[in-house]
């Protein structure tokens, strides 16, 4: 996800596909039984904060945008944290039509990036590959395919958008009536992601279809979701020092450029009197530009909490 960190969105438009032999494998939707073992079996993954600013506490979380059932349900701190919220706050929220319009929207003359056409028809095989009917995505911004055909790629690892984290908040916080937040919006998203100069983004597209056709795409998603699911914060710094060039331009631009606006809508949202629980993307935690040190430097007291005594 170092190449799609936004990209949810899109994964939802995109994934609801029949599943053939030689696809990769569709997730099922699990039984009355399974989703009870998968409660009872519930522990803390990710990496949670408390912040706390003029005698009002918040959490801040952070997320993974693909997962699976075992994944899905919080553990035990983060329900405490969940229950002692009244506002949930996420960069976008997924299920909004409004935000997948805007994410989706088909690419305007000036978002049109020309690449060479041994490059498109590399493209055309990956969407191939991952049973992604072209018509059905060609419309959009060939950068935004290509990072959506890489996000896609972790279904090989049987990680899914169906169970990201950020569809799991929104219907935990549906479930128990509470209200949704978003620190941006869909436009935000898209215009991060297809930022930087025609060439930057053959860049993008080149390298990713690269990762996708050798192999590496899948490891270092696998990688990302693991160090995750461990809240190895320190493990995911490493691997986001050992990207090449263009994917450390990415995250430059798709999460570090980003966070001290995210900083300042906490900090908004905070001011309100809401009791937040706030879920951002795990990378953006990361490091001395992450929104635990932002909001510290905006005179937040943050404290990270143990999982399972870690």
């Amino acid at each position: 996800m170092k190449r799609a960190l936004l990209l949810l969105l899109l994964v939802l438009w995109a994934a609801p596909l029949g599943a053939q032999p030689a696809c990769p494998p569709a997730v099922a939707a699990p039984t009355p039984a399974e989703m009870q073992a998968a409660l009872q079996a519930a522990r803390d993954r990710g990496a949670l904060w408390r912040f706390e600013k003029d005698g009002r506490a918040g959490y801040l979380y952070g997320t993974i945008h693909v997962g699976k059932l075992e994944w899905a349900m919080p553990g035990p701190v983060l329900r405490q944290a969940l229950t002692a919220s009244d506002t949930v706050a996420i960069e976008v929220n997924p299920l909004d039509p409004a935000v997948q319009a805007a994410v989706l929207k088909p690419a305007p003359a000036a978002e049109v990036v020309s690449v060479p056409p041994p490059l498109l028809d590399r493209l055309r095989k990956q969407a191939a590959r991952a049973c992604v009917p072209w018509e059905r995505i060609e419309a959009l911004p060939l950068t935004l395919i290509a990072v959506t055909l890489a996000v896609l790629e972790a279904r090989w690892e049987g990680l899914h958008v169906d169970y990201a984290s950020e569809v799991v908040l929104v219907g935990i916080a549906n479930a128990a009536r509470k209200q949704l937040a978003s620190l941006e919006t869909g436009s935000i998203q898209r215009d991060a992601l297809l930022g930087g100069t025609p060439a930057d983004q053959v860049a993008v597209i080149e390298n990713t279809v690269q990762g996708l056709e050798n192999g590496s795409a899948r490891r270092e998603l696998a990688g990302i979701a693991n160090a995750w699911a461990g809240g190895d914060l320190e493990g995911l710094a490493r691997l986001m020092a050992q990207s090449a060039d263009i994917e450390r331009k990415m995250v430059q631009r798709l999460v570090i450029d980003r966070n001290p606006a995210m900083a300042t809508r906490i900090e908004e949202l905070h001011r309100t009197g809401a009791k937040l629980f706030v879920a951002t993307g795990i990378l953006h935690m990361v490091g001395d530009a992450g929104l635990p040190r932002l909001l510290a430097g905006r005179g937040f007291t943050v404290e990270r909490l143990a999982f399972d005594g870690r």
